[in-house]
């Protein structure tokens, strides 16, 4: 059993790790606790500027780990991977901690943030993207260790209930390689995800084309593109949290507040207040996320719960908004967004939209201006769904609940 482990902060691949302090058991409350390394405590970068602005004395979590390192566990397809691994050695995960899955997660989960000592595997140059769609087709019957053991560490810490992998991509658009390999020009950090058992034909199709139209809406985001599989296509899209060798701090909202995942308990009121108060650009950011806002309303994206916003902080411990990701047609819990938008959950429209530009300081005439800009991006989603293939029955379908949406006030 693992009783402590060291946390760093590495921006780089190489062994260069900043030590940040070191996370235990604390069994006089049943929990856990992070002391910070004294050094550390002294540094200009907050990486929980939330809940820990003085780096100083113990610090724990509302519910167990504290929140920015809670942010570093795989939940979803890559807890199940990691479950099911546990299981095949004949161990019981009733017995796995928390902390014991950082260890796994190792040096080369999501953002910059590390933990040592790792059981991360070996690494494997080549990626078969055949091979993973194989497995993710047999996931329920796979009792092979090996396997097991390769898929969880592909998973990267990833979150999210699809199943998905990271990797390196090489400039054809087609080789993949194992994303723990040590970057060189012309490879590209990239996330792949495939169709859940539960999503519908054509769900991939439909998120390459919300990529798109947010790219017309103008909303920052990473470059997103289809692979081929043997059965399906699967959907691709830069990562944000690495940059030409580089790694970058990343906390989502969830992280930062210390809440877990949560649907309802947030509001973009308050992620507007959150985001003005931690971001370097203020008045850019608020448009930003107003942007992201209009159009998740707009589109009936409405899965955009809290882990599902994020930000990020640069070496000097600049924070700024991470590039907008999971955004596709979700009809949301009960039928709601997942945050509700100046209380209105069902049908937000201009009213509600006015209250939330207002805390963001956006004036009526430039909010006006970014609804009927994403407005017009929307307009295009027939002629956008149709160049990435989605299905007919779906793309009127969607086309429908648009056209509902925008006629909220």
């Amino acid at each position: 059993m693992i009783d402590r482990l060291n946390v760093t902060l590495a921006f780089d691949d190489s062994s260069h790790a900043t030590p940040i302090g070191q996370l235990g058991r604390d069994p006089t409350r049943r929990g856990f606790a992070f002391e910070w390394d004294s050094e550390f405590a002294n540094s200009p970068l907050l990486i929980w500027p939330v809940k820990a602005r003085r780096m100083v004395g113990l610090l724990r979590g509302a519910r167990g780990l504290p929140g920015v390192f809670e942010d570093s566990l795989p939940d979803g397809w890559g807890r199940l991977l990691l479950d099911r691994e546990i299981r095949a050695t004949g161990a019981s995960t009733t017995e796995l901690d928390d902390m014991q899955r950082l260890a796994f997660v190792g040096c080369h989960g999501m953002g910059a943030l590390t933990y040592r000592p790792s059981t991360t595997p070996a690494e494997r140059s080549d990626i078969d993207l055949g091979w993973f769609e194989h497995n993710v087709a047999r996931i329920e019957e796979i009792s092979d260790i090996d396997v097991l053991q390769r898929l969880r560490a592909l998973s990267g810490g990833s979150q999210g209930a699809r199943p998905k992998f990271m990797a390196q991509i090489a400039e054809d658009g087609v080789t993949l390689r194992d994303h723990r390999c040590s970057w060189e020009q012309g490879w590209t950090p990239v996330l792949i995800k495939g169709r859940g058992s539960m999503d519908a034909k054509g769900s991939i199709e439909v998120e390459l084309a919300y990529g798109e139209m947010m790219r017309v809406a103008g909303i920052t985001s990473r470059p997103m593109f289809a692979l081929e599989g043997k059965q399906e296509r699967f959907f691709g899209t830069q990562r944000f949290d690495r940059e030409a060798g580089r790694r970058v701090h990343m906390a989502s909202v969830a992280g930062l507040l210390d809440t877990g995942l949560q649907h309802g308990v947030f509001d973009y009121l308050e992620l507007m207040r959150l985001a003005k108060g931690i971001c370097r650009n203020k008045a850019d950011t608020a448009e930003e996320l107003f942007r992201r806002m209009v159009f998740n309303v707009r589109a009936i994206s409405r899965d955009d719960h809290i882990r599902n916003h994020a930000f990020l902080m640069d070496m000097s411990g600049s924070w700024q908004l991470a590039p907008a990701f999971d955004v596709t047609f979700d009809l949301g819990p009960g039928g709601e967004h997942s945050m509700a938008i100046a209380g209105e959950g069902r049908f937000p429209g201009r009213a509600a939209f006015s209250k939330v530009a207002e805390v963001g300081g956006i004036r009526a005439k430039r909010r006006d201006e970014i609804i009927d800009a994403v407005d017009a991006a929307l307009s295009c989603w027939p002629e956008m769904a149709a160049k990435h293939q989605v299905p007919e029955r779906l793309l009127q379908d969607i086309y429908s609940k648009m056209a509902e949406a925008r006629g909220w006030e």
